[in-house]
């Protein structure tokens, strides 16, 4: 897949590969981000994914959902409450960019850059961070190509 260094072009071509998927596999199972994780053995590939795609998908996946409402989201867990947080600072940022695009968000320093990079490095508990993945996912479009 990946030697130990990490490419950002290469990174968001797999964040936007990653992001395809975990969007078919949440409409296959209704968008329940527990349903989707046991589904298709989600927490081995997000095991296997290099941190830096992880933050990468979390980030596409955060402006691809950016105009999903708070009526849209579950924030009743603690992957939907990071998940509508992304949102928020997805959408924030694109009102005070309105040229911004997904590169740039992703490419940003903001505060969802730093958070997003707590989640994907942390490889203790994982689970959170991937159902956050999944739920971003589910609220959002495919997203932009390059």
């Amino acid at each position: 897949m990946h030697d130990n260094i990490s490419n950002s072009e290469d990174d968001g071509r797999e964040a936007r590969s990653l992001h395809s998927l975990f969007g078919h596999v949440m409409a296959s199972v209704g968008s329940t981000a527990d349903a989707a994780t046991v589904a298709v053995h989600m927490p081995h590939l997000w095991s296997v994914t290099l941190p830096e795609v992880r933050q990468h998908l979390l980030l596409v996946a955060a402006w691809e959902a950016r105009t999903a409402t708070a009526a849209d989201v579950d924030s009743a867990t603690p992957a939907g409450q990071y998940a509508w947080a992304f949102i928020q600072y997805a959408s924030a940022w694109a009102e005070q960019h309105p040229d911004g695009d997904a590169a740039a968000f992703c490419a940003g320093w903001h505060p969802a850059r730093h958070a997003t990079s707590s989640l994907a490095f942390d490889r203790d508990d994982f689970l959170v961070p991937l159902e956050t993945a999944l739920l971003l996912c589910s609220y959002a479009a495919a997203p932009e190509e390059p």
